[in-house]
């Protein structure tokens, strides 16, 4: 099955931002501020995880200029259900060219923490050999059960859109028939090249797991969680959810 994984760098480090750009962290471009999520649980915005641009093979959101914006709260971290698909907590923005502004959002006054920020520089397509016949089998334990050893241990851990997911617990807790996975985000960024500068969330990895040289602090998914991104058709325009799981 056809994957795509990320090739990063620090923002700072990227072209100017000029229009809605692929990167994970940071400030949305173009979100109103009305359409700036808050948590069902706290009352308080909730911090950007990722914003990914429509595209019709790694991530189809139906029309060329959707952006999805990702969110979690980060305000009191462990005290609100962000690991649930549909507990408030996060959320998922699907929103159409026309509606987007121009430049940085504003932060809202309740100033939520911002996530260190990475642009995506170019999207890798890769194959991890399984036949598409197999993907029913990874969202249940018993179909999981069912796969022998290698074939379960060929799906990667790190970020990336398309593919199935590596669950950390059990696929039990995805949100069932009508959801289209369409990607997950690792809680460390895994750089594919070195950072051109220093930063203190930044550091080598020298055991480059998964291909990656640096190894970047990312949101908070728990102890070494993955965060798994799912897109439900009803009608014109998607929507998605969210869910995480940890060790």
């Amino acid at each position: 099955m056809r994957y795509f994984v990320p090739d990063i760098c620090v923002a700072a480090e990227a072209p100017p931002e000029n229009s809605p750009q692929d990167k994970f962290g940071g400030i949305p471009f173009g979100l109103r501020r009305a359409l700036w999520p808050k948590c069902k649980d706290c009352g308080r915005s909730q911090s950007l995880l990722a914003q990914l641009t429509h595209d019709a093979m790694r991530l189809d959101l139906g029309r060329a200029g959707r952006v999805l914006f990702v969110y979690q709260c980060n305000h009191d971290p462990g005290m609100c259900a962000t690991w649930e698909a549909h507990a408030g907590a996060n959320a998922c923005i699907i929103v159409e060219p026309e509606e987007l502004g121009e430049g940085p959002a504003a932060l809202p006054d309740d100033e939520p923490s911002i996530e260190n920020e990475v642009r995506v520089l170019a999207w890798i397509e890769m194959d991890d050999g399984l036949p598409a016949s197999l993907a029913s089998s990874f969202f249940s334990s018993d179909g999981l059960d069912s796969l022998a050893d290698d074939i379960r241990e060929r799906v990667t851990w790190g970020t990336r859109l398309g593919g199935v997911p590596r669950w950390i617990q059990s696929p039990d807790e995805g949100p069932g028939p009508g959801w289209r996975f369409v990607g997950q985000f690792d809680s460390s960024y895994s750089f594919l090249n070195p950072p051109k500068t220093r930063h203190d969330w930044i550091s080598d990895d020298p055991d480059r797991w998964e291909g990656r040289t640096h190894v970047g602090q990312g949101p908070n998914f728990g102890d070494g969680g993955i965060a798994y991104l799912f897109l439900h058709q009803t009608g014109g325009k998607p929507h998605g959810c969210l869910l995480w799981q940890c060790g």
